[in-house]
């Protein structure tokens, strides 16, 4: 009787067949009530219906009433009955099925029993028996890999030959004994199984010359040989022969299904091959055949089979490469392929688990670590356990890997995270122990187990400082090792792993052993061929340089510099780490006095504009700054001035601060005069920068651990790709337009040549802070040196000591303008006049004796770029004040100032004719305390300012709504804000310790909050000058000093000319009067007869605001009422 389950109609689902199918059964079923052979082969044809509904379902009641139906199958007939074999065999395969879901090793031994209870009742020649004995055999193989017992695996190889003896031109019989014994190779590692493996599956090959299933052979073979060379790390020839196979191959007549298949099985060989040889042709055909089985193949497995390996090959070729469009493609097809296909079915989870991959690789390539991608992988790994089986070799390998994300989470949220991020570690650990418990010593996947619990462990002991947890780490490590030398595999990122964690116990414990030891492990991965020389030269730099430190031998310094070169060259390698090795090339070169110190420092700083490239969104570019870039420059800078190239010293201060600031300003770069040469070029480059900045705003998705919609994900990931794409068409077009002529250096860092240019317009002195020297460099004049003040009275003792007066001193940041104080024992006016006085001994008389400034009751400009800590302190107000003799910067100059040189190579602020100034003002805001006298300040700029070309919100006519103001600031140009400001405001979707960000900042309006974004978002032309008469809007971030992430600098970026902001909160009452004191002088200032009338100045308003805050003193105001305010930019 033939069993024929399949539904003909398109119009029911495959379960809706099945229960038909199923009805059908039932009803002849009752039809034989008795028993006997009739009733007997129904039970079992319902019993196997139920296993095809089982296998829709996952519902244990379809599995366990197939089981039952095979069970009364049984009993309906006498126990010589012809039939019984058969209906045996069907139980088994009941059995076998609720085996691999539930996991019930009594299944496995009943599956085992039914198969052999089969094969005894058969007769010497009967034609079932090579049936059964396969069954036999594929059941003993299941309980090997379900217990590792190698007298299972044994008896089914026995049995296997058997099978083959009976019908030795059989490819399943030859695919069987081959599976099986490689199977038995991995386990024990005997030459002579792994010499038949090869051998039977060949025979197959041979004794079928000309049969229509040869290409199937040939796959089945080419997939051993390349199965035995990449277990046993064969040497090349067994991988040649396999593609040599599968060329041969293409030759034969196919069919399109056939030929797919073929083409993906040798590109997964040619991948192989690449990554042995590096040979560029093999990874390009083998990207070209899997395009095209991709794109031709009808067979949805084949396709899967195809996309699993495109991806694979394009992660493989941004790691080898650094093409980060082949990383991005690849994750983008897999969110493609995930999001369109039910992927809830075990052999749907590769393409989970390579996404996975990819974004972990992606995570790891990126400076800041943007946990995002990391969370999708952890995410993405816990649906691919819980779909595989638990003993599936395969839930074994996912779940290392998730151990492994996990870990990295765990470090991503830094050694002091919360309860929720400790638990990442929990889980990790938990994981991977059940992962080695399943695991015996001979068992060939102990290796990679053993030593991902090493990784994990040694992230524990990170977090405990716990030694033992670093002893079991080591302990694993050289397991792991010793493993991989009785496999006789390459040892090379073992013994880089080994040295590693040695090295973590030199430094807990500062055994010489320890770091004698790591040092010689390291040096014999060193001497290994592998794709592992980075890190092992990074490694060895650094354990050479801790070894110098007690050895003094100048060898060892020596080669460790050479070794930190090495990797910093290694263009294969990714730019996040060589950035990161870079960094450790400098510091150790800096700290022993090595002559390559200020290359390093000028090859990290070099890579800070690949760190925060322009094809990221705004908020990932300045993530990306936080990855230890803080003061780079600066100690760049310092290592220039100790060997006296001051000129350099400017230029790498230039280069490597404010990265977010100079990257998105290229963006509005003038092609006025490329356009002169080339029209085309410059039209593209144009187009490609106005797209960049636009797509640049969009927010990024959080990722939701409790919560995970692929489909969403997969829109992210395009929005993003999207984003990086014109990020790689900007950087190919800056390289066509530097190879016009005179066009070099476009948009490269600016020279000393171009920078002096700075001090057109009066001196400008650069703070340096470090934690070794404390300098002043000062451009007095295009033409002239730079003038160098070592600040040698000045040290991190002082520093600290001042910025704890200034920070005791301050007012409480509430984010307002009403003035709140920091209880303490002596009054904020006795510490703030003790600051002062202190910088201006120590840091600021010294600069005013070089330039030798004399008072003046018009002082010069002059222009202060200060970093690193130097940038939260009021150098402006330093000074002597506790008596009539004292004296104080604003006697000697009028100080603005700017966030980098080339902030004053922009175009001065315009005389103008016709202007437009916008007030904004809010005098209650819901949530925050009301400021009343900001219609006060209204009323005073009333007073000077024409009623023609004053525009006006905040009043209850016209309400300070965020659209109405954003509608009318391209047209003013002059803005004055008169609200409360919100300084690094929380972004809920992103990690807490990314959450302060300038670009989170807004000024509160009526409606809400107009985030300064909104503003960088507009196309200005008309603006000069913003007063931001609110608080702390010229507060810096202190984790990136040098970064000027605050209001103010953003307003300079958005496109004004100069900025006045405050340092601090400001009391509400002197708003009025500073503005009233500014304005009179910018709209006086043209003419000695225009009056209050006049068009302004405002090139003025530094001077202006000299001249209020001289006022505000004057009334013998405290100084944490004047002090705060401050100028930025012309």
């Amino acid at each position: 009787m033939a069993s024929t389950h399949c539904c003909h109609s398109q119009h029911h689902s495959a379960l809706d067949c099945i229960d038909a199918v199923i009805r059908k059964r039932s009803a002849d079923l009752e039809k034989h009530p008795h028993a006997g052979q009739t009733r007997a082969w129904l039970l079992k044809e319902l019993g196997s219906v139920l296993r095809d509904r089982f296998a829709e379902s996952k519902d244990l009641l379809d599995i366990d009433m197939a089981i039952e139906n095979h069970r009364q199958s049984l009993a309906a007939l006498e126990s010589n009955h012809p039939l019984r074999p058969s209906l045996l065999s069907h139980y088994g395969f009941a059995l076998r099925d609720r085996f691999v879901h539930s996991e019930n090793p009594q299944d496995l031994d009943d599956t085992l029993s039914q198969h052999r209870e089969a094969l005894e009742l058969l007769t010497a020649g009967d034609p079932d028996q090579w049936d059964v004995l396969r069954n036999v055999s594929g059941a003993l193989q299941h309980r090997f890999l379900a217990t590792g017992e190698g007298a299972d695996l044994d008896e089914a190889v026995a049995l296997s030959r058997r099978a083959f003896q009976l019908h030795p031109t059989s490819r399943d019989s030859h695919q069987l004994l081959g599976e099986l014994l490689l199977q038995r190779y991995q386990a024990s590692r005997q030459q002579r199984d792994l010499d038949e493996t090869v051998e039977v599956h060949q025979q197959c090959l041979d004794r079928r010359p000309d049969d229509r299933e040869r290409v199937s052979i040939v796959n089945t073979l080419a997939a051993t040989l390349l199965r035995i060379f990449l277990e046993t790390e064969e040497e090349l020839p067994i991988l040649e022969k396999a593609i040599l196979l599968l060329r041969h191959a293409r030759d034969l007549p196919l069919r399109p299904s056939a030929a797919s298949l073929v083409h993906v099985n040798l590109a997964v060989c040619l991948r192989t091959r690449y990554q042995r040889l590096a040979t560029c042709q093999d990874v390009e055909e083998a990207e070209m055949l899997c395009r095209e089985a991709l794109h031709q193949s009808e067979s949805s497995a084949v396709r899967q089979v195809a996309l699993e390996n495109l991806a694979l090959i394009l992660i493989y070729q941004f790691q080898t490469l650094g093409q980060s469009p082949k990383l991005d493609e690849a994750i983008s097809l897999l969110y493609a392929h995930v999001s369109s296909t039910d992927v809830d079915h075990y052999q749907h989870t590769p393409p989970l688990e390579i996404l996975a991959h990819a974004l972990q690789v992606r995570y790891s390539s990126s400076a800041k670590d943007n946990a995002r991608d990391l969370d999708e992988a952890i995410l993405l790994l816990h649906k691919v356990i819980s779909i595989l089986p638990l003993t599936s070799h395969g839930r074994y390998r996912a779940a290392s890997t998730l151990a492994l994300a996990l870990s990295k989470r765990f470090h991503h949220s830094g050694s002091k995270g919360s309860d929720r991020e400790v638990s990442f570690l929990h889980d990790a650990i938990q994981l991977q122990r059940e992962v080695v418990s399943t695991m015996d010593h001979s068992h060939p996947k102990r290796r990679e187990a053993v030593n991902v619990l090493a990784c994990v462990m040694g992230e524990k002991y990170n977090h405990s400082r716990k030694l033992e947890d670093l002893d079991e780490a080591i302990a694993l490590r050289r397991e792991a090792l010793s493993l991989t030398r009785l496999q006789h595999r390459k040892p090379t990122d073992l013994l880089n792993d080994l040295a590693h964690t040695l090295h973590k116990r030199y430094d807990h414990y500062h055994s010489p052993e320890d770091l004698k030891s790591a040092v010689s492990f390291c040096r014999e991965a060193h001497l290994e061929p592998s794709d592992s020389t980075f890190m092992t030269a990074s490694l060895l730099g650094k354990l050479l340089s801790k070894q110098y430190d007690l050895t003094r031998q100048p060898d060892d310094l020596r080669e460790a510099m050479e070794a930190f070169a090495a990797a910093v060259i290694d263009e294969s390698e990714l730019v996040a780490q060589r950035f990161f090795v870079a960094q450790q090339w400098a510091h150790w070169a800096d700290k022993h006095g090595h002559e390559s110190a200020l290359e390093a420092y000028g090859a990290a700083i070099g890579f800070l504009p690949s760190l925060a490239m322009l094809g990221q969104d705004l908020s990932s570019r300045q993530a990306a700054l936080t990855s230890g870039s803080d003061g780079l420059a600066r100690n760049a800078a310092a290592v220039a001035i100790r060997e006296g190239e001051f000129e350099r010293a400017v230029e790498l201060l230039e280069e490597g601060r404010a990265v977010f600031w100079s990257q998105a300003l290229q963006l509005r770069t003038s092609f006025d005069d490329l356009r002169l040469r080339a029209p085309e070029l410059a039209d593209q480059l144009q187009m490609i920068s106005q797209r960049l900045e636009q797509d640049s705003y969009r927010g990024v998705s959080k990722v939701m651990m409790e919560s995970y919609d692929v489909a969403l994900a997969a829109v992210s990931e395009t929005q993003s790709r999207h984003l990086r794409l014109l990020g790689d068409e900007w950087l190919a077009c800056l390289q066509k337009v530097r190879c016009v002529e005179g066009f070099d250096r476009f948009l490269l860092p600016k020279t000393y040549a171009d920078l002096r240019h700075v001090a057109a317009h009066g001196p400008v002195v650069i703070l340096n802070a470090t934690d070794s020297r404390f300098d002043a460099l000062i451009i007095k004049a295009p033409g002239t040196k730079i003038l160098h003040v070592p600040l040698t009275r000045f040290s991190a003792d002082t520093l600290a000591k001042m910025r704890a007066h200034c920070g005791d001193a301050c007012p409480r940041s509430r984010g307002d303008r009403a003035m709140g104080w920091k209880d303490k024992v002596e009054s904020p006016e006795t510490i703030m006049k003790k600051g002062l006085a202190k910088l201006w001994e120590a840091v600021v008389e010294p600069i005013i004796r070089a330039l030798d400034l004399k008072r003046s009751a018009s002082p010069p400009r002059l222009w202060w770029c200060p970093t690193g800590s130097f940038s939260s302190l009021p150098v402006h107000a330093a000074g002597i004040y506790d008596s009539t003799e004292g004296e104080s910067v604003s006697d000697y100059v009028v100080s603005s100032y700017i966030p980098t040189l080339t902030t004053l190579l922009r175009d001065a602020p315009p005389k103008v004719d016709l202007f437009k100034m916008l007030v904004v003002i809010q005098p209650k805001s819901k949530g925050y305390r009301p400021i009343p006298n900001t219609e006060i300040e209204l009323q005073k700029i009333e007073n000077i300012v024409g009623n023609h070309v004053l525009v006006r919100y905040g009043l209850p006519e016209a309400p300070a709504l965020v659209s109405n103001v954003l509608s009318e600031i391209p047209s003013a140009t002059i803005l004055h804000f008169a609200c409360h400001g919100i300084q690094d405001s929380v972004d809920p979707l992103v990690d807490e310790q990314d959450r302060r960000s300038a670009l989170n900042s807004a000024l509160i309006l009526e409606d809400g909050p107009l985030n300064v974004t909104e503003i960088m978002k507009l196309s200005l032309t008309n603006e000069s000058l913003v007063f931001l008469s609110a608080c702390q809007t010229a507060t810096g971030d202190q984790s990136l000093p040098d970064e000027s992430m605050h209001l103010a600098a953003t307003m300079l970026f958005a496109g004004f000319r100069g900025v006045v902001g405050t340092l601090w909160s400001i009391d509400d009452k002197d708003g009025p009067k500073v503005a009233d004191a500014f304005y009179r002088h910018i709209f006086s200032s043209v003419g000695e007869n225009s009056g209050l009338r006049a068009t302004p100045n405002t090139a003025e308003a530094a001077r202006a605001l000299h001249i209020a805050v001289s006022k505000l003193r004057e009334e013998r105001s405290s100084f944490l009422r004047w002090v705060p305010f401050i100028h930025l930019g012309f």
